[in-house]
């Protein structure tokens, strides 16, 4: 009976410790896995180079000066693709003023984001991240995710989930960050 006990209490320790150390590497990794976490409105967006689909580099430094919605999203996601044209409407609305989308694709075939791009008649600059690299700098974890970022290059908003950029909520937000000449709705 007291080897049974003394065997009991070894196995516990063993898997105690074993759990503990499992919580500490997983922290450890979610802190590496995770930095889009430490995204705050107010700082400045982080830079990344990207391949958009006619195979030129993009970065976001080459918008500094006007306002970008960048918007993180993948063609097998459904309110992605239903987001997808108000996205458009309003990249028309914004590039009258130097604004611009930029849309970024989470690792599919060029050939798949060139169709949903054609069917949908989608005109903002798509970047194509491939390895993921610029997902996980942002924290992008689902789709969509849209982040607002002033002509300064500084995070004025994070929407995650789908909306309507044609609303006047998106229009009011905008205004002030396109020099206050946004049209509204269309």
């Amino acid at each position: 009976m007291l080897m049974s006990q003394k065997r009991i209490s070894l196995v516990l320790s063993v898997v105690l410790v074993l759990f503990c150390c499992s919580v500490a590497l997983a922290a450890a990794r979610r802190d590496k896995l995770d930095p889009g976490d430490d995204l705050k409105i107010g700082a400045e967006a982080p830079d990344f180079v990207l391949k958009d689909v006619e195979g030129k580099t993009v970065t976001l430094r080459q918008f500094r000066g006007n306002p970008v919605v960048l918007t993180f999203w993948a063609s097998w996601c459904p309110a992605c693709r239903a987001e997808l044209p108000s996205l458009e409407a309003l990249h028309v609305r914004m590039a009258k003023q130097g604004g611009v989308v930029l849309g970024v694709n989470g690792g599919e075939p060029l050939e798949r984001v060139k169709a949903l791009m054609s069917k949908l008649n989608l005109t903002f600059p798509m970047a194509l991240d491939m390895e993921g690299k610029v997902h996980a700098l942002y924290g992008i974890r689902q789709y969509p995710v849209t982040f607002i970022i002033d002509r300064y290059g500084r995070l004025v908003d994070r929407h995650v989930g789908p909306r309507d950029w044609n609303s006047p909520e998106v229009v009011e937000t905008l205004h002030p960050l396109s020099g206050g000449d946004l049209e509204g709705p269309r």
